[in-house]
Protein backbone atom coordinates (compact mmCIF):
# COMPACT_ATOMS: atom_id res chain seq x y z
CA UNK A 1 0.00 0.00 0.00
CA UNK A 2 1.58 3.55 -0.95
CA UNK A 3 0.24 7.04 0.60
CA UNK A 4 1.19 10.34 0.37
CA UNK A 5 2.44 11.50 4.18
CA UNK A 6 2.06 15.84 3.97
CA UNK A 7 5.68 17.01 5.43
CA UNK A 8 5.18 20.72 4.77
CA UNK A 9 4.73 23.64 7.04
CA UNK A 10 1.35 24.62 5.67
CA UNK A 11 -0.77 23.56 3.19
CA UNK A 12 0.33 25.57 0.17
CA UNK A 13 4.20 23.77 0.96
CA UNK A 14 3.09 20.84 -1.12
CA UNK A 15 6.33 18.32 0.34
CA UNK A 16 5.27 14.42 0.92
CA UNK A 17 6.76 11.68 1.94
CA UNK A 18 5.97 8.33 0.01
CA UNK A 19 4.70 5.90 2.28
CA UNK A 20 5.05 1.84 1.08
CA UNK A 21 3.72 -0.66 3.09
CA UNK A 22 4.48 2.03 6.45
CA UNK A 23 8.37 1.99 5.28
CA UNK A 24 9.77 5.67 4.08
CA UNK A 25 10.02 4.85 -0.06
CA UNK A 26 11.20 8.36 -0.94
CA UNK A 27 9.41 11.85 -1.62
CA UNK A 28 7.78 14.20 -4.17
CA UNK A 29 7.81 18.44 -4.15
CA UNK A 30 5.60 20.34 -5.83
CA UNK A 31 8.12 23.25 -7.55
CA UNK A 32 5.29 25.37 -8.85
CA UNK A 33 1.99 25.72 -8.76
CA UNK A 34 0.92 28.30 -11.67
CA UNK A 35 -2.84 27.44 -11.63
CA UNK A 36 -4.30 25.51 -13.58
CA UNK A 37 -0.50 24.07 -13.91
CA UNK A 38 1.71 22.48 -11.40
CA UNK A 39 5.25 20.35 -11.81
CA UNK A 40 6.97 18.47 -9.51
CA UNK A 41 9.87 16.13 -8.53
CA UNK A 42 9.77 12.67 -7.69
CA UNK A 43 12.52 10.78 -6.14
CA UNK A 44 12.33 6.94 -4.92
CA UNK A 45 14.96 5.07 -2.39
CA UNK A 46 17.42 3.07 -4.40
CA UNK A 47 15.78 -0.15 -2.59
CA UNK A 48 12.55 1.07 -3.36
CA UNK A 49 12.64 1.80 -6.99
CA UNK A 50 10.62 -0.55 -9.55
CA UNK A 51 8.01 -1.46 -7.07
CA UNK A 52 5.31 0.89 -8.01
CA UNK A 53 5.74 3.31 -5.23
CA UNK A 54 6.29 6.79 -7.72
CA UNK A 55 3.33 5.86 -9.76
CA UNK A 56 0.76 4.99 -6.82
CA UNK A 57 2.30 8.29 -5.24
CA UNK A 58 1.95 10.25 -7.79
CA UNK A 59 -1.46 9.43 -9.03
CA UNK A 60 -2.33 10.12 -5.38
CA UNK A 61 -0.93 13.55 -6.04
CA UNK A 62 -2.24 13.91 -8.90
CA UNK A 63 -5.93 13.55 -7.29
CA UNK A 64 -4.69 15.82 -4.20
CA UNK A 65 -4.09 18.96 -6.95
CA UNK A 66 -7.08 17.85 -9.04
CA UNK A 67 -9.15 18.28 -5.64
CA UNK A 68 -7.51 21.90 -5.39
CA UNK A 69 -8.54 22.81 -8.88
CA UNK A 70 -5.53 22.18 -10.45
CA UNK A 71 -6.08 20.67 -14.46
CA UNK A 72 -2.24 19.90 -15.94
CA UNK A 73 0.65 18.13 -14.09
CA UNK A 74 4.10 19.24 -16.08
CA UNK A 75 7.78 17.37 -15.64
CA UNK A 76 11.08 17.82 -17.08
CA UNK A 77 13.01 14.87 -17.04
CA UNK A 78 16.93 14.23 -18.00
CA UNK A 79 16.65 12.77 -21.50
CA UNK A 80 18.87 9.63 -20.28
CA UNK A 81 16.86 8.78 -17.47
CA UNK A 82 14.93 6.41 -19.43
CA UNK A 83 13.26 4.63 -16.68
CA UNK A 84 11.35 8.02 -15.65
CA UNK A 85 10.63 8.84 -18.78
CA UNK A 86 8.94 5.29 -19.26
CA UNK A 87 7.05 6.02 -16.08
CA UNK A 88 5.67 9.10 -16.83
CA UNK A 89 4.70 7.76 -20.71
CA UNK A 90 2.80 4.72 -18.47
CA UNK A 91 1.13 7.83 -16.19
CA UNK A 92 0.19 9.39 -19.79
CA UNK A 93 2.29 11.90 -20.16
CA UNK A 94 2.73 13.73 -23.68
CA UNK A 95 5.79 15.02 -24.66
CA UNK A 96 5.72 18.75 -25.46
CA UNK A 97 9.57 19.92 -25.87
CA UNK A 98 13.17 19.60 -25.27
CA UNK A 99 15.76 21.53 -24.32
CA UNK A 100 19.57 20.92 -23.51
CA UNK A 101 18.79 16.89 -22.66
CA UNK A 102 15.66 18.21 -20.93
CA UNK A 103 12.32 16.39 -21.86
CA UNK A 104 9.04 18.75 -20.97
CA UNK A 105 6.11 16.40 -20.50
CA UNK A 106 2.50 17.31 -20.12
CA UNK A 107 -0.99 15.71 -18.88
CA UNK A 108 -4.03 16.75 -18.00
CA UNK A 109 -5.22 15.94 -14.98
Amino acid sequence: MVELRHIGKSADDLRFFILMDGRHAGGITVHSAQFPSFSYGVAVAKDMRRKGAAKAALLLLFDHMKRRGFARACVQIESANAASLALHSALGFAKTGEDNGVVLLERAL
